[in-house]
């Protein structure tokens, strides 16, 4: 069965052994560029990972190029990011050293207060100035140039670039992974940029008759395949089948946390959980605010309905909010248990309380709505009512 259908098979802790025993290890664009989101302990412990491994790992020119091409803009936002959290603190410490209002303190607390603040702001100040130093010299980017020298794929000829764009027109139509999802919000041939990455890749174990382990932060569906609960099986079955089609070799690939995990285990180390958590938690933040963002597009992109159209809209839409945020609940009750000593069950768990949250939120916001409504027509009624009254006692008093 596995052999028919080699994509459909979770694979067990043998078989990735197996795999990691021979494979070329390959880094996507987005887990080069998340180096410059964590804390230098945790970027620092990666680097190092990499470098033992450095004799199986490859980078492809695709991913090598949308490195160089943005690594600039990641680099500003993490300067904007601190910026911006500065600009928090301030407005926090402002709050906090009020003593016309509540909460009110001791002088010596407000000593102690002071001295933190002095403290945190030095501190995210070094870092902006860091940051800010990057644009000029950029200590990241040198240690991955080091890692990767010699280790870059070739760039595809103009011919076999129009070769993939033309294949990628009837593969997106058809929705066969990789990149797919990209052409809701990339122009061009810009869109076509995973498919040229997972091309290029292909090449490369077919090239060197060895598997691949792809270490990649993208979330997307044309990557990943993940079952109606949410919960990640591994990479989509048809990349499986794919390489196996074209190279006659095995595919797996991680996320950056789990290539963390795996790889220490793998190298009989101590794994860093203190740098897992950190990655997670950035993860589950960049999650949280992508939710959020999708939740308001969908919202500004309702059509404008009657009132007794939306009050029925209304109605409906909050008895599937109780049903779902129940269903919520009673998933994460039976992941509890294999949360424990699951990472990516933990992961998932945060993602539906993320969920929960939101759905829980707009199920207020929604009866607020729904019964502001109610009121406003009862009202309505009321003043028609109130009209009509007095038209007939005019219509009276006229006919006498």
């Amino acid at each position: 069965m596995k052999k028919e259908f080699p994509g459909y098979s979770k694979k067990g802790n043998k078989e990735i052994r197996r795999i990691w025993d021979k494979c070329i290890i390959v880094f996507d664009t987005n887990a080069l560029l998340n180096l410059y989101r964590y804390s230098d302990s945790t970027r620092e412990t990666i680097l190092q990972l990499i470098s033992k491994l450095s004799d199986r790992i490859w980078l492809p020119h695709q991913a090598a190029l949308e490195y160089n091409k943005n690594r600039y803009e990641v680099i500003a936002d993490q300067e904007k990011a601190y910026k911006e959290f500065m600009e928090r603190i301030n407005q926090i410490k402002k709050d906090l050293q009020s003593t016309s209002k509540p909460p009110f303190f001791t002088s010596a607390l407000h000593k102690d207060l002071d001295k933190t603040f002095e403290k945190v702001n030095a501190e995210v100040e070094d870092s902006i100035k860091r940051y800010n130093g990057y644009l000029k010299e950029d200590p990241i980017y040198e240690s991955i140039e080091k890692l990767f020298e010699n280790r870059i794929g070739k760039s595809c000829t103009p011919e076999e670039l129009k070769e993939i764009y033309k294949a990628g027109e009837e593969r997106y139509k058809l929705k066969i992974p990789p990149g797919y999802e990209d052409e809701k919000n990339k122009e061009g041939n810009r869109m076509y940029g995973d498919l040229v990455l997972w091309k290029q890749i292909i090449g490369k174990s077919k090239t060197d008759k060895k598997p691949i382990v792809l270490v990649t932060d993208e979330r997307k569906t044309d990557w990943w395949w993940k079952i109606k609960d949410g919960r990640n099986m591994g990479p989509r079955q048809e990349l499986v089948e794919e390489m196996m089609n074209e190279a006659g070799m095995e595919f797996h690939m991680y996320s950056s946390e789990r290539f963390l995990s795996y790889g220490q285990s793998y190298l009989d180390e101590k794994v860093n959980q203190r740098a897992l958590e950190e990655i997670q938690a950035m993860k589950m933040a960049e999650l949280e605010l992508l939710t959020r963002k999708q939740r308001i597009l969908e919202r500004e992109k309702q059509p404008k309905m009657s009132d007794a159209e939306q009050r029925d809209i209304r109605q409906i839409r909050l008895r599937e909010l109780k049903d779902r945020i129940y269903s919520i609940e009673r998933q994460q009750m039976d992941l509890e248990i294999e949360a424990q000593d699951n990472s990516e069950a933990q992961e998932y768990i945060h993602s539906l309380s993320i969920q929960k949250a939101d759905l829980q939120e707009e199920l207020k916001s929604l009866r607020i709505q729904f019964e502001t409504q109610l009121l406003n027509e009862e009202m309505a009624r009321l003043r028609n009512k109130e009209y009509e009254e007095m038209l007939f006692r005019s219509i009276r008093e006229n006919k006498k």
